[in-house]
């Protein structure tokens, strides 16, 4: 009797024994797919990362502030730029625009001590310039050199 107690004792221990290596086994690779897709992703994430990087510094590489030539005009030469912003104005500075539209600079860019990139909203069009400019003694005096204008 005490052998047969004995004996389901141990097929029972063994049961249990059995079902805890293979539930720990289905854990331990559940952990392991988690670990390896979040590796996965941070070198994802990393790539991408170095791409911004790169991307970044060939941007900041045509940016106002690679030149320093012309940084201490940079204020007045955006003043002057938004006093195109008064009524009719930009259709002065920019002759390809729409006639009987407003429209007002959002952004002004500088590239370089010559160069300035604007975009400009209107109520039906929208666009974007490249303008140069050169300081002279009645001020800053702006010529467009190419226009884009899109429809809203």
């Amino acid at each position: 009797m005490k052998f047969k107690i004995v004996l389901y004792l141990f097929f029972f221990v063994c049961i249990i024994l059995f079902f805890q290596l293979i539930n720990t086994n289905k854990i331990l690779n559940h952990q392991d797919r988690l670990i390896q897709s979040q590796n996965s992703l941070q070198i994802r994430l990393k790539d991408s990362l170095a791409e911004l990087n790169q991307s970044l510094s060939v941007q900041k590489y045509f940016t106002w502030e690679t030149d320093e030539a012309a940084f201490p005009f940079k204020e007045s030469i955006e003043n002057e730029l938004m006093q195109y912003n008064s009524p009719k104005e930009l259709n002065t500075l920019i002759k390809d625009l729409p006639k009987g539209e407003r429209f007002l600079i959002d952004r002004v860019q500088f590239v370089n001590a010559e160069w300035i990139l604007i975009g400009f909203k209107g109520i039906e069009h929208w666009g974007q310039a490249f303008l140069t400019y050169e300081k002279t003694t009645k001020g800053v005096q702006f010529n467009a050199i190419k226009t884009i204008v899109m429809p809203l």
